[in-house]
């Protein structure tokens, strides 16, 4: 009988042992679920370590426990939360540093430990608020993708430690903080690369199809500010050290930089900046103060206390540097700077473009030019054969044609005088006919040899002046009011066939005076601006037609005018280096303006045939 009862007993012990530990096993699975309930709904990693914080202390009865975090490559812990820890504690540790205790052992190691006495843990009788005694803590490794990148401690009950089962149980609780954790940095990873791919596709709209370099570092560089974080954006532009350009500033004023201004980066000191753009190689700074290789004095000057400094370059050229800057130390992450490095290609991408573009333009007009002139030529060349054909069988014809038109004129004088009016007036437009007929071969002579002139310097407002006196009377029989007006500055002598010059401002001045055959205003102006020789007619009569092309051959808006007189014009102008442009708009006249070198590569009595 005694043996039973001694089993019963102990079948009784070890039943209520049993049930004490699933008990245990229970509540601690119901902490578990509570704690990874909550922080895995977390969204921010400070949020979900100062939940797990509270739900230990609370589900546990616990009163004191904080959380360090580090870097490896930093060799140091911080403090990220806590919560029941003294002020003066957290005060010391901040100043500091940890100093002689478990938290760097356990981090380095990534094993468990408790802290029992003094000598593990010399701050034990400071850490917990309102409490000068010694008590243990337990220290547990946080990992997070694999690597320990944090230290959990909790502080026993005063008096107590934890057995190996509850440090067990807080394994799994910091196992499941820095799943969490995890989740969260993934989470954010992911939101940062969502920002910047759509930041990216953005500004692959911008300035993908953009060929204007203004466009383009706008774009580059307030995205840059925008997606990195960064107080200041710089882009020069220039493959020289010693010369770059300021193309573009974003974000906060530069204390020193304009845009457009020129620097000279190693005459400031600047020799980071300088390396990068001769070895086409990229460099982050997360605190100019303690570099060695930056310009303290120059960084404290451009309030820049971290950054980024980029080359742009594509296809083997340099086009200058994107440099990304904070007023703050700031660690910069891999990912940043590789979204840096992807913002200066897309950069130096769309500039190299746009460069190209350009080049093609001007090889395009150069091209055209090229191809007008060709055409010009090979019309001058069928037109100077033409003319002198026309020259012999026209003209002979024609002076017949006037001798017998003279003789029947004397004939027509005896004749009756009812019969012989009537007759006169015939002979009349003959005669006129025969004469427009004269001028039209005229015209062609004079056009086929307008690339045959003869250069002297000349005074090109002295000759607009003398046209007009020329051509007053004519004006004021017509009604036409005639002036010239001096613009801009005073001109030098040009290089310049005068008489040609001259027949250019006849002609023009004769065409304003057709078109105002009710009278009008015509003004001559003359004077140097924007670098250029100037000429201007203006006419108030009723303007061009829309959408023709003047200075064609053979183009006129007159009933009988050849089409041949502002080809002339056109051409005579072009022999001389210089443009001639119209404007019109309807019922308000038109204005010719012609535009000539101030100084010319002919020299004096050059002939241009």
């Amino acid at each position: 009988m005694e043996g039973d009862d001694r089993l019963r007993q102990s079948y009784e012990e070890r039943v209520r042992a049993l049930n004490q530990e699933i008990r245990q096993r229970e509540r601690e699975l119901v902490i578990l679920a509570e704690v990874a309930g909550r922080v895995h709904g977390a969204e921010e990693v400070q949020q979900i370590l100062d939940i797990a914080l509270d739900e230990i202390l609370n589900r546990m009865e616990l009163n004191a426990a904080w959380i360090f975090a580090g870097d490896e490559r930093e060799r140091k812990l911080h403090l990220v939360a806590s919560r029941g820890v003294s002020p003066a504690y957290l005060e010391e540790v901040r100043t500091q540093g940890l100093g002689e205790c478990l938290c760097p052992e356990v981090f380095w190691t990534g094993h468990s430990m408790q802290a029992r006495n003094t000598t593990q843990c010399p701050r034990m009788p400071d850490i917990v608020a309102g409490l000068k005694a010694p008590v243990a803590h337990a220290c547990i490794p946080l990992k997070f993708e694999g690597a320990t990148k944090g230290v959990l401690n909790v502080a026993a009950r005063p008096g107590e430690q934890f057995s190996e089962e509850e440090l067990r149980f807080l394994e799994t609780l910091g196992h499941q903080i820095g799943i969490a954790v995890e989740r969260a940095r993934h989470r954010e990873a992911e939101r940062r690369r969502n920002r910047q791919a759509q930041a990216m596709a953005a500004i692959n709209r911008a300035i993908g199809g953009s060929l204007d370099p203004e466009a383009i570092l706008g774009a580059v560089g307030d995205t840059a500010k925008e997606i990195l974080s960064a107080d200041r954006v710089a882009i020069f532009l220039g493959s020289d050290p010693s010369e770059l350009r300021v193309a573009r500033l974003a974000g906060l004023p530069h204390p020193e930089l304009v845009e457009g201004q020129v620097l000279d980066l190693l005459a400031l000191g600047s020799g980071l900046q300088a390396r990068a753009l001769d070895e086409r190689r990229t460099f982050a700074v997360d605190d100019w103060t303690q570099d060695a290789e930056a310009n303290r004095e120059l960084a404290r000057r451009w309030q820049a206390a971290s950054g980024v400094v980029v080359p742009l370059a594509a296809h083997r050229r340099v086009f200058g540097l994107l440099v990304i800057t904070t007023g703050a130390p700031r660690r910069w992450s891999e990912d940043e700077v590789e979204m840096a490095q992807a913002l200066a290609a897309q950069a130096s991408v769309a500039l190299d473009n746009a460069r190209l573009f350009e080049e093609a333009r001007k090889a395009y007009q150069g091209l055209k030019d090229a191809q007008q002139h060709i055409m010009r030529t090979e019309k001058m060349a069928v037109l100077g054969t033409f003319a002198s054909g026309l020259a012999h069988e026209v003209r002979n014809p024609l002076n017949s044609i006037g001798l017998q038109l003279s003789l029947l004129e004397r004939r027509i004088a005896r004749v009756e005088a009812g019969v012989g009016r009537e007759m006169s007036e015939l002979t009349r437009i003959i005669h006129e006919e025969v004469q427009r007929l004269d001028g039209l071969v005229g015209d062609f002579l004079l056009f086929s040899r307008t690339d045959r002139l003869q250069y002297h310097e000349a005074d090109l407002a002295a000759l607009a002046d003398e046209v007009v006196r020329l051509l007053e009377p004519e004006a004021r029989t017509l009604g036409v009011s005639l002036r010239h007006v001096a613009i801009g500055e005073a001109m030098p002598r040009l290089q310049m066939d005068a008489e040609k010059m001259k027949q250019v401002v006849m002609n023009l001045l004769r065409n304003a005076f057709e078109a105002m055959p009710g009278g009008g205003e015509v003004t001559v102006e003359s004077g140097a601006t924007d670098g250029q020789a100037r000429l201007v007619v203006r006419d108030t009569g009723p303007g061009l037609p829309e959408g023709v092309d003047v200075f064609q051959l053979f183009v006129t808006t007159k009933p009988k005018g050849t089409g041949l007189g502002l080809s002339i014009v056109q051409q005579i102008v072009l022999q001389h280096g210089g443009e001639i442009a119209v404007a019109s708009e309807a019922g308000k006249g038109a204005t010719f303006t012609i535009s000539l070198p101030l100084t010319g590569p002919r020299e004096q009595g050059e002939v241009r045939a």
